[in-house]
């Protein structure tokens, strides 16, 4: 089985695939999308540690800021399918590193939310 590369899993790791926004609700999704199964190799966590912090750094931004201020965030991970198990115990890791940047973290496995016990 060929494993996939990094811009295939994870798409340009300096674009964030989807923003959208809910002003009813001033909330702001940001999804992050991981096509196919996603390894657990040190490259592939690194890469997708890589990707996450972009799009947190992007919510500090002056541009965001000025757009989304006061907003609620969302960082949506979204799986294709189930990953290597390293890639969920580092999502795992990943509920208060968000929550600095004031970002909700959430999983999606398949297009169903997961529900992950920070360990």
């Amino acid at each position: 089985m060929k494993t996939m590369s990094i811009e295939n899993m994870f798409g340009d790791l300096d674009k964030i695939d989807i923003l959208a926004e809910k002003p009813e609700t001033k909330e702001v999704l940001m999804v992050l999308v991981c096509n196919g199964f996603i390894d657990g190799s040190p490259e592939t966590q690194k890469a997708l540690l890589d990707k996450m912090e972009g799009y947190l750094n992007h919510t500090q931004s002056e541009e965001f800021q000025k757009e989304y201020g006061g907003w609620s965030v969302i960082l949506r991970v979204t799986l294709g399918r189930e990953p290597d198990e390293r890639i969920l115990a580092l999502l795992s890791k990943c509920p208060a590193w968000t929550e600095d940047y004031g970002v909700k973290l959430e999983i999606e496995i398949g297009g169903k939310p997961v529900r992950i016990v920070e360990s």
